[in-house]
């Protein structure tokens, strides 16, 4: 198993994508999967989960969206500076990073099909790409802001995997109320609420981590990753 850093010229600078390959062995894995990470950046227990991810894709690629803001990851006690990033954060360029991401991620392995991430944060920008037709398949885990995005949801077509938790703050019932009725129909989407799971359950050495719940969402990456 490798981990290598790798710079893609972006606006402003060079985007810092963390990437995990498995070997020879996975040159046969026809699927990468994207990441792109929560406010807290790629921790190191995101990094164990995209070298468990790479033995059932080709490459497993995590963006630092926050680059130009600072250097991260930002440790989970620090929810406030990790908000703070928020502040004079340019959404629309974060999401032309995201393509900038997929596109080398193509070009450089040569994959025919991408699987998309988003965590938190990058939940919204998972429902942006797959309504651009970016990606053939996305999961979420305990994403944010998505009822921003689901007057998009007519024009997705891939597979996705929606996971949140029964008592997450950040995706209240309203919230969730919406992104369901949003995808009614899609019989592609499936939308999973796990009880007693609460916001950063995906998050192993946070104070909220739920076991099951990031389980399940790994099993949901890999069966797009393993589909088509």
């Amino acid at each position: 198993m490798r981990i290598i850093r790798h710079l893609v010229p972006v606006e402003a600078g060079e985007l810092p994508l963390t990437v995990a390959r498995a070997g020879a062995h996975a040159l046969d894995k026809r699927a990468a999967i994207v990441i792109v990470p929560s406010i807290f950046g790629v921790a190191l227990d995101l990094q164990d989960q995209m070298e468990e991810l790479a033995t059932d894709a080709r490459v497993v690629v995590a963006l630092d969206t926050f680059f130009r803001e600072g250097e991260g990851p930002i440790p989970y006690d620090k929810g406030p500076q990790a908000i703070a990033l928020l502040a004079s954060f340019d959404r629309k360029r974060a999401y032309r990073d995201l393509q900038a991401a997929i596109t080398w991620t193509r070009a450089q392995e040569g994959v025919a099909r991408v699987v998309m991430l988003g965590i938190c944060f990058g939940g919204s920008y998972a429902l942006l790409a797959a309504a651009d037709q970016l990606v053939d398949g996305v999961v979420t885990w305990h994403g944010s802001r998505m009822e921003s995005v689901v007057h998009r949801a007519p024009e997705i077509r891939c597979p996705m995997r929606l996971h949140f938790g029964s008592l997450d703050p950040i995706v209240p019932k309203a919230a969730l109320d919406t992104i369901r009725g949003a995808f009614a129909g899609h019989d592609a989407v499936h939308i999973i609420e796990h009880e007693g799971a609460n916001h950063g359950f995906s998050h192993r050495t946070a104070a909220g981590y739920h076991a099951p719940a990031e389980r399940a969402g790994m099993d949901a990456l890999r069966e797009l990753a393993a589909s088509g």
